[in-house]
């Protein structure tokens, strides 16, 4: 099995407001998603690639903050945390939010196509 170690999470892309964070697992990604995955100690149940699964779209995560020059709320992104779109190849109608640390653990353990 193949580790890494302190992988790079993401990337920086130019852009004419600044520069972005860019996540490395792209859309399109084949994995299999794997239940048992704890923040702190990854995979805890063996690995069972039944399933797969394809990321269609990442969804930022957005809060509500107040403004007080218009004195209105307004809904800001915040950084990190993001949710992926994902769809079953063996059931093109179930569609599911992932969270990113669980998909970056499946591919931590090797589990994309």
């Amino acid at each position: 099995m193949f580790r890494r170690y302190n992988p790079q999470r993401f990337r920086y892309l130019a852009t004419p407001f600044g520069d972005k964070r860019v996540g490395t697992i792209s859309v399109g990604t084949i994995l299999y998603i794997q239940d048992g995955v704890s923040p702190f100690r990854g995979l805890t149940r063996p690995i069972l690639r039944r399933e797969p699964w394809m990321i269609e779209a990442w969804i930022p995560r957005e809060s509500v903050r107040w403004d007080s020059f218009t004195r209105r709320y307004q809904s800001v992104r915040i950084a990190g945390g993001h949710l992926a779109q994902v769809r079953s190849l063996r059931d093109r109608r179930r569609v599911q939010l992932v969270a990113d640390w669980i998909l970056r653990s499946c591919v931590d353990e090797g589990l994309d196509i």
